[in-house]
This record gives C-alpha cells, sequence and structure tokens, in this order.
C-alpha cells in the first residue's frame, strides 16, 4: 500500500445524502452545500446549472442568463480560483425541505448512477493545469449559448455537465468527454454560421 496516496474525495451523492438528511430537521444553504464540496465546488454549480440547459425548448432569454454565469464561473477557474464565488443572496438561499426530499428521491440515484462510471483519474498535466484547460471550454460554451442560433443549448450543457461531473471526482476521462462535447458544438455553430453566410450571399446574388 502506497502511503503517499492522496485520500479519495467524498462521492458527491454521500455529500448530498448528508445534507438533504440535515435539511429535514434545520435550514440548510446552498453556501454551506458549496462548502462542503471543497474545492469540487465549480464541479456542483456547473452540474446544477447545466440541468436545465438539457431542455431544448426554453423559454426566450433563459441561454442569455445561464451563459454569462457559465462564463463568470469559467473565468475564475482560469484565474486559479478553488471555490466558485457566488453573490451572498445566492449564499444565503436555503433548501427547502420538499426540494430536499425531492433530490434525494430522484436526483440521488442519478448521481449514483454517473458515479458507477467515474471515479479519480489523473492526467500528467497535473490538476491546476486541467482546471484552467477545461475553464477556457467552459468560458467559450458560455459564448455559444449567448449566440442567436437556435437549438444550441443541448451539446454546450452536457459538455459542462460532463466537466462538472469530472471536477468533482477528479476524473480526467468525464473532463476530457466535455472538452470532446464542447469541440463538437464549436464546429457545429461555426458550420452553422458558414451556412448563414452562404445563404444570405446567394440571396444577395439573387436580387
Amino acid at each position: 500500500m502506497n502511503a503517499d496516496a492522496s485520500p479519495q474525495p467524498e462521492p458527491l451523492s454521500a455529500v448530498l445524502e448528508g445534507v438533504l438528511n440535515e435539511a429535514d430537521a434545520r435550514p440548510v444553504s446552498l453556501g454551506e452545500l458549496l462548502d462542503r464540496t471543497a474545492d469540487r465546488g465549480f464541479g456542483l454549480v456547473l452540474i446544477l446549472l447545466g440541468l436545465p440547459m438539457l431542455i431544448p425548448f426554453l423559454p426566450p432569454g433563459s441561454s442569455t442568463i445561464v451563459g454569462p454565469i457559465y462564463a463568470t464561473f469559467a473565468i475564475q477557474m482560469i484565474r486559479g480560483g478553488q471555490q466558485p464565488w457566488i453573490p451572498r443572496r445566492l449564499r444565503d438561499w436555503v433548501l427547502q425541505g420538499r426540494t430536499a426530499r425531492v433530490l434525494r428521491e430522484r436526483g440521488l440515484p442519478l448521481v449514483r448512477r454517473a458515479e458507477r462510471f467515474s471515479r479519480p483519474r489523473h492526467w500528467w498535466l497535473g490538476e491546476n493545469a486541467t482546471v484552467r484547460i477545461v475553464g477556457v471550454v467552459v468560458f467559450l460554451m458560455g459564448v455559444i449559448l449567448l449566440s442567436p442560433l437556435p437549438f444550441l443549448n443541448t451539446l454546450p450543457a452536457l459538455s459542462v455537465m460532463l466537466i462538472g461531473m469530472g471536477m468533482l471526482n477528479r476524473d480526467f476521462v468525464f473532463m476530457a468527454a466535455g472538452v470532446i462535447v464542447g469541440g463538437i458544438s464549436l464546429g457545429l455553430i461555426g458550420l452553422s454560421a458558414g451556412l448563414i453566410v452562404v445563404l444570405i450571399q446567394r440571396l444577395r446574388t439573387s436580387i
């Protein structure tokens, strides 16, 4: 046994289960939940922000709200932040008992399934460099959500959620998958923009 091996981080499902159980007896704030995930807090907020964006049809303006939030957290990651900074009002938001029960009954099983495929897997670049690289990808995904092109929120959200799960479990494979999905998103938006330019040029020549 290697005495120098770093201790394995507590699974997200165990952290969430503990917090949700406590929420039945006392108020638990979002800030406390983030504090309990320590340096994995970025992964948690990325997953939470990605969930609603996986819905193909959202109310108008939703992506223009989430996009800048992605970009804000990405800049913090690129600058080497250890935990996400959020306004005090959001940190003080209390997890209601009913919400806690729904998350326990429906959310925890999904998290546990994802954890079966994810485990700590490191890369030779090191954790700090890897976080900065995926931070750039998260920033670009936020920019994509600000684009006027329709139906481009699902892939960026999936990219961010994969990166978030990878950060939570320090799993390079999941983070790499998020980067690949992000690259596909960038390729699609480039192709879409190119087709729009070609269409506009043809319309001009036909007039």
